[in-house]
């Protein structure tokens, strides 16, 4: 039988795309929450995932920083192949996904839309969702991105954020229970507390890991959001929609790398997925 050339070529070329991994980066150790949820759902994706752990936090970087990082990375995960990529930050989503995404030429996701569309899946006048309040980096807070686009959903509606800095380093330390933890926890959240918060969005991929802490202070009634979630549904709904799903009938593979330490990088990605980190690969700009 004789196969058109062009024809061939574009079933190559799909298969090489449905085998493609999924990009993932973050300032550091925090964006495995996201991969853990990717995980769950699409396990037979292959998964690169970049821990830029030399530069964190990227909370207190000056916005010019973190926009060149964001490109940076981007650009690179892009020459390693993948077919699309995902901002597992909120700092860097805000202030470098436009710059990313007019530089790649691939997909590229953010953690954004998806924390306000997993907090307003009910609509936006759902019971129990307002008051609606963040928690996040000092410059996701400061950069006035959720703000503008929860008034552009939402005008008028009760929305409250608070900036966490002692967060991300007590989980970078894998610090994620104890006295250190539930000091902080109050510390930041009793603001939010007072102010009757009926939803919390997890603002930083950090934070889902300090989860059940922050759950047993605010109480049951608060409906915390994790943006990976809902971003993992959008990944899916994407790769369905244009046949590039991997078909795989195993698990996919997953590749690590860092700008810092990866034995500090192991210990803590090991800690964090509950599963041992064979290799950590070093990656450095």
């Amino acid at each position: 039988m004789v196969i058109d050339i062009t024809t061939a070529e574009t079933q190559h070329m799909a298969a090489s795309a449905k085998n493609s991994p999924i990009g993932l980066f973050d300032s550091g150790v925090g964006g495995l929450s996201v991969l853990r949820v990717l995980e769950q759902r699409l396990p037979a994706e292959n998964y690169i995932y970049f821990g830029d752990t030399a530069r964190v936090p990227y909370g207190d970087r000056s916005p010019q920083e973190v926009r060149d990082f964001t490109v940076e990375i981007g650009s690179w995960l892009q020459d390693q192949g993948c077919k699309m990529i995902l901002i597992a930050c909120n700092t860097a989503t805000l202030l470098g996904m436009e710059a990313l995404a007019a530089a790649a030429k691939v997909p590229v996701y953010g953690m954004v839309e998806a924390a306000l569309a997993g907090a307003m899946a009910g609509g936006q006048n759902a019971a129990g969702l307002w008051p609606l309040g963040l928690i996040a980096t000092r410059g996701t807070v400061e950069s006035g991105g959720y703000q503008a686009a929860v008034a552009a959903k939402a005008p008028g509606q009760p929305f409250y954020a608070q900036s966490c800095p002692d967060f991300v380093p007590l989980i970078e330390k894998g610090i994620l229970t104890g006295p250190e933890v539930e000091q902080a926890v109050e510390k930041y959240l009793k603001p939010l507390k007072e102010k009757g918060v009926a939803t919390l969005i997890l603002g930083c991929t950090h934070y889902p890991f300090l989860a059940p802490a922050i759950a047993a202070y605010l109480g049951e009634n608060v409906r915390l959001v994790d943006p990976a979630r809902q971003l993992a549904i959008m990944v899916e709904d994407y790769l369905k929609d244009r046949g590039l799903l991997n078909d795989g009938a195993t698990t996919g593979f997953r590749e690590f790398y860092c700008s810092g330490g990866s034995e500090a990088f192991k210990a803590q990605g090991s800690n964090l997925l509950g599963r041992p980190l064979k290799e950590i690969r070093k990656q450095v700009f």
